[in-house]
């Protein structure tokens, strides 16, 4: 096996042409060693390296009181995008360099520790210019860097192919699944927070993984998402580069924390793969970033079709794939786990099979590092709890409850008072004086990502009717990876989610209601807290705590008063006109949430008569943001604005008082009737996107009701709170016309206008000059329309184009260069 780690130096040798021959000639021969059958399936991004002569530098900052700041700009005629790479850099201690991207205003700030991850490279930057700033810190001397090369974006050319005489793809939205650039390739998130891919997707080169990945020009260029979702690839595992075979096709890596944000990936995405060696079911799933035509190239799509056949090493099938799928997970369908990766081409029309490595291949394994997450451990439940309720404070030990084996890195730690960091951990029990926690102190001991697993005895729910657990959890700390609680039944099988969050959940005790209905009559149930602390620098603050477990029948709290809703009791229902993304919802955690996906809307019906002291409390996540992310009740079935509370989302609409969701799972607290009053029957759950794909929502533990709930006074004081605060109202609409997209603007030759898909009647596009001059006219269509600006004899300069409809109308500005 060999361990390439790409801080070498001997990213110095790649210049320019050189670089690429030599990469593209190894490959060459690499791929000539393959089966004449089989194919890698990368998709690379077109492109050409370009060398540069760009300097920034500035003399000594010494005793000035504020930064001095020097500023250039880089531009590439008829670039798709752009990227740079430095050499000789000095950003001292607080000196930055912060890269805009003239098309649309994507940001990246390189400093001293972050630009070492990047190895000495920029993000991917949409469009053909970029602004440099350097800021030089007061009393920093030498600042400075050169820019040695670009690599420039070129115009795409069409490569496809996939089983069968019909590209059977659809889009996907699958968070643990990002681009791997320039290579064009395919990764994906572990439990463990590692990354996998094919062999001959990785290299010396400085490439990136790339989530939440928008959907590509009409000419099938593809579009960067921002530098806040761009990871710089860091070590990897791989035998394939020294002995290059299908069997060796596979790779781990790991990602650095971006520059922007500090989170790595399975922090900012909140999911992952649970990677397992048993053997598949009848179909295989293949999801990743395959090219395509039009804007759904190299963009995130799915299919399923037929295991072919499973060996040690191989796993067949004839799932569609093209160029840029290889690196894909191989996800049996039956089960949602990962079986492998996904490495070449293989089938056409008439038979033959895609193909790749199986997790067994005990290397791959070995490197990922999974110590059997992904299968049941060795820790069989002992004992037999049959009276309830069973609770557990730890007061003076562990109880029945005992730390795992195998399949873990540390133990949970009993503890009183305060945890040993600054900034993370509980100062006191929730129950009693005693807790447990995991502590995240020391790397490599306590972090990065070290699990912590606590198994319960054999639970007896033979007499149960409706089973639950509740808990107190404790979660804050500027690292905060995740908590999870999972169950099996009769020791066998793999663990199953039902309660998971991820990210700090404020700076008090949190209390967990989970469902346990679903193992009502069990004769054999095993439970197990599930801990992982954090990654990056601050890794050490991450400390999580537990305390006043309890399982009973569901007979006592919630209050009765304020149950959480159970949407396996309602019709999940389209609202308005606005519901454009088909079926792309699911009851999920058992009936506990809604999760919706792409452009959304749904409503359950719901009489409820909203007064002064109405709460509607629910939890929330969201693995790509989208337009809008809200929740409200209406009476109509129509759009009320200032109904709907927004907690998420780039669209400034509806009432944006609780307009602050980040990332992991928050709570919200909304004290309705301090907005409005009245007799409602729907409760509207909102994940609006209209101009694009790939945004999510989890609405669960969804509570109504009045005044407070159960013991805790939180509502009561919002209520008290904001009896006199006016709500602050979004001022952009969700009128049809309003989601009126241009793309590129600025444009050259050619452009396209997105008109939403609910647009009714004739729509006419009337483009003047900035003096208010008519120059031309179009009619349009409800989607995307390609526009050609030598059509309309639009020369350089900036038009504006007014679009009528029954709607209404709408004014955009367009620059042609």
């Amino acid at each position: 096996m060999n361990f390439y780690n790409t801080n070498s130096k001997n990213l110095t040798k790649f210049k320019g042409r050189y670089s690429f021959r030599r990469f593209g000639v190894l490959m060459l021969m690499a791929f000539m060693c393959l089966p004449l059958l089989n194919w890698g399936q990368t998709g690379g991004l077109p492109q050409h390296i370009k060398a540069s002569s760009l300097t920034l530098r500035a003399g000594d900052n010494i005793g000035k009181s504020s930064a001095q700041v020097i500023t250039k700009t880089i531009s590439e005629k008829d670039a798709i995008w752009l990227r740079l790479f430095f050499k000789d850099v000095n950003l001292g201690v607080n000196s930055t360099l912060t890269i805009t991207s003239k098309l649309d205003g994507a940001k990246q700030i390189l400093t001293t520790a972050n630009i070492k991850d990047w190895k000495n490279s920029s993000a991917y930057f949409n469009g053909d210019s970029v602004i440099l700033e350097l800021s030089i810190a007061p009393g920093e001397t030498a600042i400075g860097l050169d820019v040695m090369e670009l690599a420039v974006g070129d115009p795409s050319l069409q490569i496809k192919s996939q089983c069968g005489s019909v590209d059977d793809r659809v889009d996907s939205n699958d968070a643990a699944i990002g681009r791997i650039v320039p290579i064009g390739c395919t990764g994906w998130i572990i439990t463990n927070g590692k990354l996998v891919t094919a062999g001959h997707c990785v290299s010396s080169r400085a490439e990136i993984i790339e989530f939440n990945v928008p959907k590509s020009n009409p000419d099938r260029t593809i579009v960067h998402p921002g530098p806040e979702d761009q990871y710089p690839i860091g070590n990897f595992v791989t035998p394939y580069t020294n002995q290059p075979s299908q069997a060796n096709d596979w790779a781990v890596f790991t990602a650095s924390a971006n520059s922007l944000t500090g989170q790595t990936p399975i922090q900012a995405q909140g999911k992952s793969f649970n990677v397992v060696q048993s053997a598949p079911g009848n179909n295989i799933t293949i999801t990743g970033f395959g090219t395509d035509t039009g804007i759904d190239n190299q963009t995130q799509q799915i299919h399923t079709g037929p295991l072919s056949s499973v060996t040690n090493t191989f796993v067949r099938y004839r799932t569609d794939t093209t160029g840029g799928n290889s690196g894909s997970p191989i996800i049996d369908t039956a089960t949602g786990n990962a079986i492998g990766v996904h490495a070449y081409g293989g089938c056409t029309g008439s038979g033959g099979s895609n193909s790749g490595e199986r997790a067994t291949i005990p290397a791959f394994w070995d490197a990922m590092g999974l110590d059997g997450g992904g299968n049941p451990p060795t820790d069989e439940c002992t004992g037999d709890v049959s009276s309830f309720p069973f609770s557990e404070s730890f007061e003076s030990n562990l109880g029945q409850w005992k730390q795992a084996t195998s399949g873990d890195d540390i133990n949970w730690t009993r503890n009183s008072g305060g945890t040993p960091s600054n900034g993370t951990g509980p100062s006191a029990a929730n129950d009693g004086s005693t807790y447990l926690y995991v502590e995240a102190s020391g790397n490599g001991t306590g972090y990065p990502n070290k699990r912590a697993i606590l198994n319960s005895p054999c639970l007896d729910f033979g007499s149960l009717t409706s089973p639950k657990l509740t808990f107190q959890y404790h979660m804050v700390g500027s690292a905060i990876e995740s908590l999870a609680v999972e169950a099996r039944t009769n020791n066998t099988g793999n663990w199953v989610s039902v309660f998971n969050r991820t990210g700090a959940q404020g700076s008090d005790w949190n209390a967990a209601d989970v469902d346990l209905s679903s193992y009502a009559g069990e004769a054999s149930v095993q439970l197990r807290f599930n801990a992982v602390t954090g990654d990056g620098g601050q890794g050490w603050q991450s400390d999580i705590a537990i305390d006043a477990v309890a399982i009973q029948n569901g007979t006592g709290n919630p209050d009765p008063s304020c149950p959480t809703l159970n949407f396996n009791d309602f019709q999940i229902n389209a609202y308005a006109n606005q519901d454009s993304s088909g079926n792309n919802s699911s009851v999920v955690s058992g009936g506990s949430g809604l999760s919706l996906s792409n452009n959304t809307w749904k409503y359950i019906t719901l009489n409820y008569n909203v007064t002064a002291n109405t709460v509607l409390e629910f939890d929330f996540s969201s693995s790509a943001e989208g337009e809008i992310h809200a929740v409200g009740f209406d009476d109509d079935n129509a759009l009320t604005a200032n109904r709907y509370f927004k907690v998420h989302g780039t669209q400034n609409y509806g009432v944006t008082n609780y307009d602050d969701y980040t990332s992991g799972t928050k709570k919200y607290t909304i004290p309705v009737g301090n907005f409005y009053t009245g007799n409602m029957n729907q409760l509207v759950f909102i994940n609006d996107n209209d101009a694009g794909s790939g945004n999510t929502s989890i609405f669960s533990n969804v509570k109504i009701y009045e005044g407070s709930c159960g013991q805790s006074a939180t509502a009561e004081s919002l209520i008290s709170a904001l009896e006199s605060v006016t709500p602050i109202l979004g001022d952009e609409s969700e009128n049809s016309l309003f989601n009126t997209r241009i793309h590129p603007n600025p444009a050259k030759s050619r452009f396209s206008i997105y008109i939403n898909d609910y647009v009714k009647g004739n729509i006419n596009a009337t483009f003047y000059s900035v003096l208010g001059r008519k120059v031309g006219q179009k009619e349009l269509k409800p989607g995307v329309n390609i526009v050609s600006a030598q059509s309309l004899s639009l020369g350089k300069g900036i038009y504006l184009i007014r679009i009528d409809s029954e709607d209404g109308l709408s004014t955009q500005k367009l620059i042609i260069n």
